[in-house]
């Protein structure tokens, strides 16, 4: 007989399913990524409705055939702050897809939920672009997909990297990029990389301002959606709400 359990969990996305109710994918810190049915979701006033993508929820489900069934939710954090505030809203939903993105169903990560947990608490007050860079470096860290940058990805000589090279999956010199191509990198952006890499939040809040933050947050998105081999959905509303 399945039982159903209690998980702490944050709604990546929501999706119809019939009249009434929603579909809900959820990061849990117990379970990893659950798919769950929130009945009578997408009716105004139902119990499950104000379940919007961002929500930090804790949640009883009930395991069925390849879905689970809410049954019942409380609202630990709404991010509010985050979710009525356009551009902020558009921070937090691309790097909840991301998280999407990056995920397996039922791979328990409790480290990816602590990764976006934090994000979306530091996205209420933080400057975007910069808690972007170190949360895209994180989450490739965690993934086993950051940019290698111990020598030159293609030749492996120690020399100085210039460029970061999709296909080589790191960053290469100046004679290697003139032949192979690759992304521009200048050397405080590297450096930005390597810091991010190895610090945790007390790190991340030591930089100030907004230098190379945002060459690295772009930089990473064409990383990772090379690695992913699509490009989110949320990509285009976060650029268009960007303010550089």
């Amino acid at each position: 007989m399945a039982i159903s359990s209690n998980v702490l969990g944050i709604v990546l996305r929501s999706y119809p399913l019939g009249e009434k109710d929603r579909i809900l994918v959820l990061l849990t810190s117990e379970q990893g990524k659950l798919r769950v049915v929130a009945k009578g979701a997408r009716r105004p006033g139902g119990r499950f409705a104000a379940l919007e993508p961002l929500v930090e929820v804790q949640a009883a489900v009930h395991p069925g055939k390849g879905l689970y069934t809410l049954t019942q939710a409380s609202i630990i954090t709404s991010h509010r702050e985050v979710r009525e505030q356009l551009e902020r809203l558009a921070y937090g939903l691309f790097m909840a897809e991301l998280m999407d993105l990056f995920t397996v169903d039922a791979e328990v990560r409790a480290v990816s939920y602590d990764l976006l947990s934090r994000a979306l608490s530091c996205l209420e007050q933080d400057q975007p672009e910069k808690l972007l860079a170190y949360f895209s470096t994180q989450l490739l860290r965690q993934m086993g997909l950051l940019p290698a940058w111990e020598s030159c990805s293609a030749c492996q000589g120690e020399r100085q990297l210039v460029a970061l090279n999709l296909p080589e999956g790191g960053l290469i010199c100046a004679a290697c990029a003139k032949k192979l191509g690759g992304l521009p990198v200048d050397q405080p952006t590297l450096l930005l990389l390597q810091y991010f890499a190895q610090v945790g939040w007390d790190g991340y809040g030591a930089v100030s301002g907004e230098s190379h933050t945002l060459k690295l947050s772009r930089l990473l998105e064409q990383f990772m959606f090379y690695q992913l081999s699509t490009r989110p959905h949320s990509y285009d509303f976060l650029n268009s709400v960007r303010q550089h």
